[in-house]
């Protein structure tokens, strides 16, 4: 098939024929070189959602709401710990051995006790229904990543979203980014009972789209999570490491996601 049976095949469909129309049938066919893998296993939090910033916002609302006399300098710090969860509850619920409002009880205690607030459980709610709102209303993409994703599908890659949030949560996210329609393929520690690194979560997200792991990548900020663990099942990965600083002796992959066209050509 040349161009112009290929014009010709999509005016007959009807379609409209825009610049992206013209350089995804392009990519398609083969016009442009081959498509450098079938699927595209996307991180979330802090890959596509800047999510470290709005649980720190969230955090630092409900810790005003619950200690309304702390200083500013407290909440600051606590939401710090809240977010960097040092004592690793939150892998604990990725291993399926806490349930997600357990893990987040023991998230605030602990950060408490670290920064000499004083936590009493019967507060919960009270820390939640200041928490959640916030936390919904501080949602926002990172600025590379919708054209990244727009770059994928151009290729006719197919994109699965692969979290170790929660379901509801993940759902709450994009329904409130207006992009719950977008991703009909989403995997979280809900899906299956465990996150990452499970290599379960990473061979499902593949099944889900029919794809072998070999034919797919992985992108994601977390190096053993998102990267070492897509590569232990059979995955190709790459590290997004918006800070370029690498770790363990390995070099980010990509500093941004506008990057990621061309790491994805180089990972054939």
């Amino acid at each position: 098939m040349d161009i112009t049976d290929l014009v010709g095949s999509a005016l007959k469909q009807g379609m409209a024929w825009g610049t992206d129309t013209v350089r995804q049938w392009r990519r398609r066919t083969g016009f442009d070189g081959p498509r450098p893998c079938d699927g595209l296993i996307l991180d979330v939090d802090d890959t596509l959602i800047d999510t470290e910033s709005a649980i720190r916002a969230a955090a630092q609302t409900a810790a005003l709401e619950v200690w309304p006399q702390s200083t500013t300098a407290t909440r600051e710090r606590f939401a710090v710990l809240f977010h960097s969860d040092p004592h690793g509850y939150f892998t604990r619920y990725t291993e399926g051995r806490l349930r997600f409002h357990e893990m987040r009880k023991l998230r605030i205690a602990a950060s408490a006790a670290d920064v000499g607030l004083v936590w009493e459980p019967r507060r919960y709610r009270r820390f939640c229904s200041a928490y959640d709102p916030a936390f919904a209303s501080a949602q926002r993409f990172h600025p590379d990543a919708m054209p990244a994703v727009e770059a994928a599908e151009r290729w006719g890659i197919a994109v699965v979203l692969l979290t170790n949030s929660s379901n509801p949560a993940t759902r709450m996210k994009l329904q409130v980014l207006g992009v719950s329609e977008r991703f009909p393929h989403v995997v979280t520690t809900d899906t299956l009972g465990v996150g990452k690194p499970d290599p379960r979560v990473f061979e499902h997200a593949c099944g889900l789209i029919g794809a072998a792991p070999e034919l797919c990548v992985a992108v994601g900020d977390n190096y053993p999570n998102d990267v070492a663990a897509a590569r232990a099942a059979g995955m190709r990965a790459l590290w997004l490491d918006r800070t370029g600083t690498g770790a363990g002796g390995e070099p980010p992959s990509i500093r941004s996601l506008d990057e990621l066209p061309e790491a994805l050509r180089a990972a054939q």
